[in-house]
C-alpha cells in the first residue's frame, strides 16, 4: 500500500502527536491553501485520535475572509492571505473548539492567483497556543500547486511542533 505523504513528513507528523501528546494537549489545524493536507498528515498517524481533535478547511473566498472569526475589516485591509488574516483565523482555532494549540494556513499555490506583493506560492502558516504567542512565518516556495502545498504541509508541521516543544504546560 502506497502512503498519502512520504516517510519524514510521517515522522514529523508522528513527532508532533507525541509532543501533543506528552504535553496533554488537544490539537486542530485551519487550512485554506492545503485544503486538509496537515490535518491529513496527523490523522495518517495511528494514534492520532488521542490528541487530534479536528480540522478546519476555509476554500471559499469569503470563507478564508471572515472564518473562524476574522473581522471583515481586516481582510480588507490585509487581504484574505495575509499574516493578520492567518493570525486571525488560529486564534479562531481556539476560539471555536477545545483544542489547545493549532496551526493556520493562507496562501496561493497556484497557477493563479497572487499578487506583487505575495506572489504565487506564497504561504502565511501561524501557529498557536492557548495562553500563548501566536507564531507566524511568511514563505515564497517554488515548484507546481501539489509541490507548494507540500512544502506548506511541513512548515505547518514544523510550526506547531515547535510551538508544543516550547510550552511546558498544556
Amino acid at each position: 500500500m502506497s502512503e498519502l505523504f512520504d516517510r519524514e513528513v510521517l515522522d514529523q507528523a508522528a513527532q508532533v502527536l507525541a509532543r501533543a501528546r506528552d504535553g496533554g494537549v488537544r490539537i486542530a489545524t485551519a487550512e485554506t491553501v492545503t485544503g486538509g493536507l496537515v490535518a491529513a498528515a496527523l490523522t495518517s498517524v495511528s494514534g492520532a485520535s488521542a490528541v487530534f481533535e479536528r480540522g478546519f478547511v476555509l476554500y471559499h473566498p469569503t470563507a478564508k475572509a471572515v472564518g473562524l472569526g476574522v473581522p471583515q475589516e481586516v481582510s480588507e485591509e490585509h487581504g484574505v492571505v495575509s499574516a493578520a488574516v492567518t493570525e486571525g483565523i488560529a486564534a479562531g482555532i481556539l476560539d471555536n473548539s477545545t483544542a489547545d494549540a493549532g496551526v493556520a494556513l493562507t496562501g496561493y499555490a497556484g497557477p493563479t492567483g497572487g499578487n506583487d506583493r505575495d506572489p504565487v506560492g506564497t504561504v502565511y502558516t501561524s501557529a498557536i497556543h492557548r495562553g500563548g504567542k501566536v507564531v507566524t512565518e511568511r514563505h515564497v516556495f517554488d515548484g507546481d500547486r501539489t509541490e507548494v502545498k507540500l512544502q506548506a504541509v511541513e512548515v505547518a508541521l514544523r510550526l506547531l511542533g515547535d510551538q508544543l516543544q516550547g510550552s511546558d504546560e498544556p
